[in-house]
């Protein structure tokens, strides 16, 4: 008795994993058939739904023909899904449960949006929903597909990942959600050829505002942060000793190259039909990749995850002072001040309230989502650092997945305030530099090079062209000069905090210039680059851009900047040290007021 129940029961286990494994493969090319109908124009071949002319076996016309084939294989998915169902309540497969129900309300989301699409004639909201929804069904069956397949005694093949993987491969993913999000609703709105050049948009680097191109352009600088995750994720995966995690990976990194290329041939062949098809099969190869690369790299450390705690106790007000942690808040508010300025110096004087308000909300929910993800990443960094082991995070009052959800979050939010409320370059610049900081300087440099800060600073210096861009909707040479005033003054700011933690770098591992290179020549850089820094404020008077009360502020700020360096070249003390850092912090600030005091005072 107890061998034959044994047998029946494997044998439910394999019809489950054969079973999700076919659906899955068939939601794929249900995809490509659906590329296929929106770009041979055959959306409405049968203009009513469910039957296609009020019949059941339609015309044998070839736009018919395929709008009906793309039915037909949706009705057989649904079929497989509801036998699916039935054998895995069958089997009593309880942690698959709601993991199934959420497919099957997918699916009947997905019947309605398909018959939405046809009654609605093609409504271009609805086109780009029924593809986001499709490719997230995709993204739940492959997941559910892989615990299938990885159940029971299968899981104990899955070796410990290299450290961050897991959480590089969920960004990726994310990305590419949105990544398809926005080229869904380009092809929806047919954007698809406001950029009619490529890598360029109508021959600028920041396009003008009009919607369509913004969304067009917010779909490439997406694919550049997404490009960028991958190779960090795959660059991470070479050192796993898992084969299954190290080919999800390759195939997720050859499947952005190809994308790459399939978007640029979008464009140069003016959006020809196989290119389009193509272009949508490779998201969804990305999609699975990813999916498998996150479910297979989880399984080690599902324990520690599950073993997370939440925000710890202390009441409403502790919580909410841990989330607000997150976003570092004093960097946060350095970093208006530079956005402010920017906007009075790109008006010539004051600025419209709303526009000064919703710009800063904006501008707030950006920086600080680019520094809870930040938390987030460098939560192994920040629990051997002394300065940074009481962060909510390492402290555990807060779970490493509610601080991303929380990151993320923010970061959503940043680019629709903007995007709706200001223009889309404000939104497509604040989503480059959370994208930069976190992807580039956080998840690869930080850890990388002694140049970390150097490369990474281009991060913080984008407010001023986010405040820059929302006055004139457009970035020019003189907000330019005001990003390489901030790029310019970070090297000298961090490096003098560095060199009073630089046991701790060496401790956390990080290649922070005084531990790489020493203290001499730590020294030596923060007096080049504050030369530099001192002549980059100077260009904004020679350009005429600000007039003679920013000129003697800025002269007058430079002088103890120019000593407090001299003397730290002189005498390398940690009092010195300390002195030039919180002099750095005063004179930024002091400098964009003065900024925006010559403006409204002229």
């Amino acid at each position: 008795m107890s061998s034959s129940g044994d047998t029946q029961s494997n044998r439910a286990s394999a019809a489950i994993r054969r079973l999700s494994l076919v659906a899955s493969v068939s939601t794929g090319v249900l995809l490509l058939v659906g590329a296929t109908v929106s770009a041979t124009g055959a959306g409405l071949a049968c203009p009513d739904w469910p039957l296609c002319h009020g019949r059941l076996i339609p015309p044998l016309d070839p736009l018919v023909l395929i709008e009906w084939g793309h039915r037909l294989l949706a009705s057989a998915i649904g079929l497989m899904m509801a036998a699916l169902a039935v054998l895995v309540w069958r089997r009593g497969l309880r942690g698959l449960g709601r993991l199934m129900v959420t497919l099957l309300l997918l699916l009947a989301a997905q019947v309605g949006l398909g018959g939405a699409t046809v009654l609605s004639r093609l409504v271009p909201f609805v086109i780009g929903t029924h593809l986001l929804t499709a490719m997230t069904f995709l993204a739940l069956l492959v997941l559910f597909t892989a615990r299938v397949w990885w159940a029971d005694g299968a899981a104990q093949g899955a070796l410990a990942p290299p450290a961050g993987l897991a959480s590089a491969a969920h960004l990726a993913l994310a990305l590419t959600f949105l990544q398809v999000a926005l080229g869904g609703y380009t092809s929806a709105f047919g954007a698809g050829m406001a950029c009619p050049d490529f890598p360029l948009c109508r021959g600028r680097l920041f396009p003008g505002g009009d919607p369509l191109v913004m969304l067009h352009y917010a779909h490439r600088l997406v694919a550049f942060a997404l490009a960028v995750t991958v190779a960090v994720v795959a660059a991470r995966a070479r050192l796993s000793r898992d084969r299954t995690v190290r080919v999800a990976a390759a195939t997720a990194m050859l499947a952005v190259i190809v994308q790459v290329a399939l978007g640029a041939a979008n464009v140069l062949t003016h959006m020809w039909i196989p290119v389009r098809v193509a272009h949508l099969g490779g998201a969804a190869t990305l999609v699975a990749a990813l999916v498998v690369l996150t479910v297979r790299a989880r399984l080690a450390v599902a324990a520690a995850s599950a073993g997370a705690s939440a925000a710890g106790p202390g009441g409403l007000r502790a919580v909410v002072a841990d989330y607000v942690a997150l976003t570092k808040p004093r960097i946060v508010v350095l970093l208006l001040l530079t956005t402010i300025a920017a906007m009075v110096v790109a008006a010539g004087g004051p600025v419209t309230w709303a526009l000064a308000v919703y710009t800063l909300l904006g501008g707030a929910l950006a920086a600080g989502a680019a520094n809870a993800i930040n938390c987030y990443w460098d939560r192994d960094i920040d629990a051997v650092m002394l300065r940074t082991r009481k962060r909510p995070i390492p402290a555990r009052r807060i779970a490493p997945r509610r601080a991303l959800a929380f990151g993320a979050a923010l970061a959503a939010g940043s680019v629709l305030v903007l995007g709706l409320a200001v223009n889309w370059l404000s939104a497509s610049l604040a989503f480059a530099g959370i994208a930069y900081y976190v992807v580039v300087y956080t998840m690869w440099l930080k850890r990388a090079t002694a140049q970390n800060i150097v490369i990474g600073g281009a991060a913080g210096a984008i407010p001023p062209l986010v405040g820059w861009a929302a006055v004139r909707g457009d970035v020019d040479l003189a907000a330019l000069v005001l990003f390489a005033i901030v790029f310019l003054w970070t090297p000298p700011h961090f490096w003098a905090l560095a060199l009073n933690r630089s046991e701790e770098y060496r401790a956390a591992r990080i290649p922070m210039l005084p531990v790489v290179r020493g203290t001499g020549e730590t020294v030596r850089q923060i007096g080049l680059y504050t030369l530099a820094l001192i002549a980059s404020t100077l260009l904004l008077g020679v350009l005429g851009v600000l007039g003679r009360l920013y000129l003697a502020s800025a002269m007058v700020l430079a002088v103890p900047f120019i000593w407090l360096a001299a003397r730290l070249a002189r005498h390398t003390t940690s009092r010195a040290a300390w002195a030039l850092f919180g002099y750095s912090i005063l004179y930024l600030g002091l400098l964009f007021f003065s900024m925006a005091l010559d403006r409204l005072l002229a």
